[in-house]
Parts: structure tokens; C-alpha cells; sequence
């Protein structure tokens, strides 16, 4: 694996599960019932699970 595309990896590969996942979970509780209802909870709980996990953690601060 060439260092281009594992920059690219580490850079997007989150962001674009988190999409993916969010996605996945809009589309299962509009087009879905029962089991999809779930798997739509959970879908949608990873990305606002870790965006509040970001925000909540403590900042470093930066020594100029």
C-alpha cells in the first residue's frame, strides 16, 4: 500500500463510516419496520455517540 493512500485511510476513513452509517440509518427507519427500526437506532446512535464524545472530551491546549 503506497503512503498516499493510507494518508487518504486515516485521514477519511472515519468521517466516511460515519456517513455511511448515517445513511444507513436514515434510509432503515424510512423504509423499514420492526427490526429496521433498531438497526436505525443504532445506526444513527454511533455517529452522535462519537460526535458527543469529541465535543465532551477536555481539550489539550497548545504550548506557542
Amino acid at each position: 500500500m503506497t503512503a498516499q493512500r493510507t494518508s487518504f485511510r486515516k485521514t477519511w476513513g472515519v468521517p466516511i463510516a460515519l456517513v455511511v452509517l448515517t445513511c444507513v440509518g436514515l434510509l432503515s427507519a424510512l423504509l423499514g419496520t420492526g427490526t429496521w427500526h433498531w438497526a436505525s437506532w443504532l445506526c444513527l446512535a454511533i455517529p452522535l455517540g462519537t460526535g458527543l464524545g469529541y465535543w465532551l472530551r477536555p481539550q489539550k491546549k497548545r504550548h506557542s
